[in-house]
């Protein structure tokens, strides 16, 4: 099918973006590169699923609007926090949509028409995400110089971030395996995620 094709490219196109920004020479390009794969993926969703358009052209007028403010607005040297809150921003959608997802597909779920590809997806989209999101957050803290945040350290932290992982991971297989409670073994992913990325 057309619609998997596009995606495919779209997947070279991110890992080539990828390998782009690992060099500052051919980061410009890297950009450009994983700039286009995300509008052909878009692009290939839009035209093969219905969707309420007015929605998504609020979306984009908002999204365009606040990027407009802040690429005028910001400064230069503070380039690293406007990426860390940004790669936040994108770990917190992926949570988002996950969820949604979840909601969305409960009497699927329920009726074992949801394959564990699915349930698998899901999960990890909140795992990663929800740690994405506090992690950035923390990092931007920190590039912002904010006091509250520069020293969390405390006796324990490792062993408390190997017992929050193990939550994770076993909260993932519950979601997976008991696909009947799937939302709830989702939110605790999440919120187990989101400690551990802090």
């Amino acid at each position: 099918e057309l619609r998997d094709l596009i995606y495919l490219l779209s997947a070279v196109l991110f890992i080539v973006g990828l390998k782009g920004l690992t060099h500052p020479r051919s980061a410009v390009q890297g950009n450009l590169f994983g700039a286009l794969a995300m509008l052909l993926a878009v692009v290939a969703t839009l035209f093969s699923q219905e969707f309420d358009l007015t929605l998504i052209i609020i979306g984009l007028v908002i999204g365009a609007v606040v990027g407009l403010v802040l690429a005028v607005k910001i400064q230069m040297t503070a380039m690293p926090q406007l990426v860390a809150l940004f790669n936040g921003l994108g770990g917190g959608a992926s949570v988002l949509v996950a969820g949604a997802y979840l909601v969305n597909s409960s009497k699927e779920i329920a009726a074992g028409s949801v394959g564990i590809d699915g349930l698998i997806s899901t999960a990890l989209s909140g795992l990663i995400g929800a740690v994405t999101f506090s992690g950035s957050l923390v990092a931007f803290a920190k590039l912002q110089e904010l006091k509250f945040i520069q020293n969390i350290r405390f006796p324990g932290m490792q062993a408390l971030n190997g017992l929050l992982l193990a939550a994770c991971l076993v909260g993932a297989a519950m979601l997976v395996t008991q696909p009947e409670h799937a939302t709830l073994y989702y939110w605790l992913v999440v919120a187990a995620a989101l400690l551990l990325g802090v």
